[in-house]
């Protein structure tokens, strides 16, 4: 559509309800939809395979069968539960709300309170979804991502659950855990929980982008600084402006490596409102290790800000 195209569409969007129209866009865009229109994350048959093989559970139900039974988490799968109704194999000892704060705003904030924790090595946490389709996704080679989870970790990642509902995962091995939702990731939805002592990929600050030159800059999906730029543009308050992607995304299906494999790209390092969250001073690892507990109002106003805003949707 050309400019003059867009400009129509901007002077009729004046005469309706702007937050209304916002609303609904968030709500065509959940799941799946909201990451495969933001992101470049490529997918392919060896990568999908390597995911698969991660793990030898064949179903959810299957999972939550077998953790019943040996009284353990599975790595990849975790325990998903609809609701409290299922019992939980074993006692969580920390617990993580996934909200979105406030409901009737036109964009709400995505969150995850605490937004930092500590853990011990073997400790189980229990994510709960107070808000749904939402999941809790490593950052990981095999999803697209740079590596922020300690060596030999799989690409563990809970599914979308509905409101009330839970999902349990034990964090065994040592090191610092960058966790995101894959729907909502570029509205900030992301974590970041040390087990033990700070230590792995995800130790290390995440890179200055802004100190970097624009032709090696990494951005959404392996760009440069100047590709994001033609996307992203940073105004006033909570809103700016960006042109949708379109390529697809699914966790579990996408790169296999934290190389660029044979026709994928280079994986990305967390994406838009995600990077700012995870940088702030409060998210530290060692300031994790501190607080033990570091809450989503801990955060600068400014980690919070939306470089995304929804434009020429619905067409009409």
């Amino acid at each position: 559509m050309g400019d003059s195209g867009r400009e129509t569409h901007e002077a009729d969007r004046t005469t309706a309800d702007p937050t209304a129209r916002r609303r609904s866009v968030l709500r065509a865009l959940g799941g799946a939809g909201a990451l495969a229109a933001f992101t470049g994350v490529s997918t392919g048959r060896e990568r999908a395979a390597a995911a698969a093989d991660a793990t030898d559970a064949q179903s959810p139900a299957e999972t939550r069968e077998r953790a019943r039974q040996d009284g353990e988490i599975d790595p990849v799968w975790g325990f998903p539960a609809l609701s409290d109704e299922t019992d939980p194999p074993t006692s969580p000892k920390h617990e993580v709300e996934l909200q979105i704060r406030p409901h009737d705003a036109p964009i709400p904030e995505f969150v995850f309170e605490p937004t930092g924790l500590y853990v011990e090595p073997g400790d189980t946490v229990r994510f709960s979804y107070e808000s749904p389709h939402h999941t809790v996704t490593a950052y990981h080679p095999a999803f697209g991502y740079v590596q922020r989870v300690p060596d030999d970790v799989p690409p563990f990642s809970a599914p979308a659950l509905p409101q009330g509902g839970y999902w349990l995962y034990t964090f065994d091995r040592e090191g610092v855990y960058d966790l995101h939702c894959a729907p909502h990731e570029i509205f900030g939805h992301a974590m970041r929980i040390v087990v033990g002592s700070p230590s792995g990929p995800a130790a290390d600050a995440l890179p200055d982008l802004c100190a970097q030159q624009p032709a090696e800059t990494p951005g959404a999906g392996g760009e440069t600084t100047a590709a994001m730029d033609e996307q992203t543009t940073t105004g006033t308050g909570r809103e700016t402006t960006a042109d949708a992607r379109t390529a697809t995304a699914e966790p579990g299906t996408t790169t296999g490596s934290g190389e660029e494999g044979d026709g994928g790209e280079e994986p990305s390092f967390p994406r838009l409102t995600a990077y700012t969250v995870l940088s702030d001073p409060a998210l530290a690892p060692d300031a994790i290790v501190d607080e033990r507990r570091v809450s989503w109002d801990d955060l600068a106003p400014e980690s919070k800000q939306l470089f995304v805003q929804i434009r020429g949707f619905p067409p009409c």
